[in-house]
C-alpha cells in the first residue's frame, strides 16, 4: 500500500494494459525548461529526485546528461526501497547511495509534493 495523504493505494492494483504496460497517470506537476517559457534555464534553480529502481527517473538523468545540464540541475538519490509511504530518503531507509534531502529536509519524496500544495494527489511515486 501507498499512503498518500490519509489515503491507502494499493500499487499492485494500478492498472495495466492488455499488452502488460503500464500508462502512468498525467501528472500534475508538468512544465518545461526552455529559453523563453515559464521556467527559463538557470543554474542552482532546478533539482532532480531519482530512484535508480525508476525507469521515468532513469530517462530524466540520461536527458540531464545527453543536454549538457549537470551544471543546472542538482540530483538527490532516494532509496530504490519503495515503503507504503513511498520513495525514502537516507534519514528514513540508510540504503547505501541514497541521500538525505538537504534541500527540504523531506523523509520521502511525496513530502515535496505536500509542500508545493497541501492538497496534492501526486503520489511521489
Amino acid at each position: 500500500m501507498l499512503l498518500i495523504g490519509d489515503k491507502e493505494i494499493d500499487v499492485t492494483k494500478f492498472k495495466i494494459e492488455e499488452d502488460g504496460s503500464f500508462k502512468r497517470p498525467v501528472t500534475v506537476f508538468r512544465n518545461f525548461i526552455e529559453k523563453g517559457g515559464k521556467f527559463e534555464p538557470e543554474a542552482d534553480r532546478y533539482h532532480l529526485y531519482v530512484s535508480l529502481a525508476c525507469p521515468w527517473a532513469l530517462g530524466a538523468l540520461i536527458s540531464r546528461k545527453l543536454k549538457g545540464l549537470e551544471d543546472l540541475i542538482s540530483v538527490t538519490f532516494v532509496s530504490p526501497r519503495m515503503t507504503k509511504t513511498g520513495w525514502p530518503f537516507a534519514n528514513i531507509d540508510d540504503y547505501p547511495g541514497a541521500d538525505v534531502d538537504t534541500l527540504n529536509g523531506s523523509g520521502h519524496v511525496k513530502d515535496i509534493y505536500f509542500k508545493v500544495d497541501e492538497d496534492s494527489q501526486g503520489s511521489g511515486v
